[in-house]
């Protein structure tokens, strides 16, 4: 008998729950990197040390052995556990690491471009973020008690906008730095990304379709240069007629969960997830 999109839901989040009972801290920090040796260095690892997290906890991806080659002669020595070669394109190597890894596993994922990260003070301002650990831990047990796969934090580091909220309804999980009780990307409940524009908001909605809630934390947000960076995604040229192809995309395949957000001023489309769901 074919099973009810409830009774996959349910399903999924059981197998989520199942997952998600291991000890405290079990997670590990994966980057995917390429052409950015150097920013990785100063940026996300940096980052990474100062908040206390240890290299052992720590993998890079690149796209090939030519580009393991120079991380290696660019990295210091113990910087990070190991660097694996996985694929070129930031979707595909994305799935790789799905892949990769068992699933059940607790998954950090971070860009190489991080430059640190703020919370939000009861008075709506900001703050330098006092424990990363903390948070990474709070967001792993809150997506066990939601029956989430995915979780993340707020997309913009500004206080005016961030709440002290726990929130599992629809909302975006930025593509920078997120949380998953690995799903694996190919097999039954996998999430497999098609294409690597928009690829954060692919994720975020086959994630809600998989269990019908995503978890974010809204008073913690990351602080990274979008679309500025050089090196990674900014190196294809054909960049923005992309971005076209996958908003229409987002826009076919969830036609009541995904809108244009013509208020944003960008070189790129934009889009908004309409509210679904309950948020707490």
């Amino acid at each position: 008998m074919t099973k009810t999109r409830r009774q996959r839901r349910t399903a999924a989040k059981k197998a989520t729950r199942r997952a998600s009972v291991r000890t405290k801290g079990d997670w590990r920090v994966v980057i995917p990197s390429y052409k950015r040796e150097q920013t990785v260095q100063s940026k996300t690892l940096a980052t990474l040390q100062r908040y206390g997290i240890p290299a052992s906890r720590i993998t890079i991806f690149v796209a090939n052995e030519e580009q393991r080659a120079i991380y290696a002669a660019a990295l210091p020595k113990g910087a990070v556990k190991e660097l694996i070669v996985g694929v070129p394109g930031l979707a595909q190597v994305r799935n790789f690491i799905l892949d990769y890894y068992p699933k059940g596993t607790k998954i950090i994922m971070m860009d190489d471009d991080v430059t640190g990260f703020v919370e939000r003070r009861e008075d709506g301002g900001i703050r330098p973020l006092r424990s990363l650990k903390a948070v990474i831990d709070r967001g792993f047990a809150e997506a066990a008690k939601a029956g989430a796969t995915l979780w993340g934090v707020y997309p913009v580091p500004n206080g005016f906008f961030m709440k002290p909220t726990v929130t599992r309804d629809l909302k975006f999980i930025i593509g920078s730095f997120w949380g998953i009780v690995n799903p694996g990307a190919t097999g039954p409940g996998g999430i497999l990304l098609p294409m690597s524009e928009k690829e954060d908001y692919i994720r975020t909605l086959m994630a809600w379709d998989r269990d019908g809630t995503v978890v974010r934390l809204n008073f913690v947000s990351p602080k990274t240069a979008y679309y500025k960076e050089p090196g990674g995604m900014q190196t294809d040229p054909q960049r923005l007629a992309k971005q076209k192809v996958a908003v229409k995309f987002l826009m076919d395949t969830w036609p009541d969960k995904v809108m244009l957000n013509p208020r944003r001023k960008s070189d790129y489309p934009e889009i908004l997830l309409r509210r679904v769901g309950v948020s707490a």
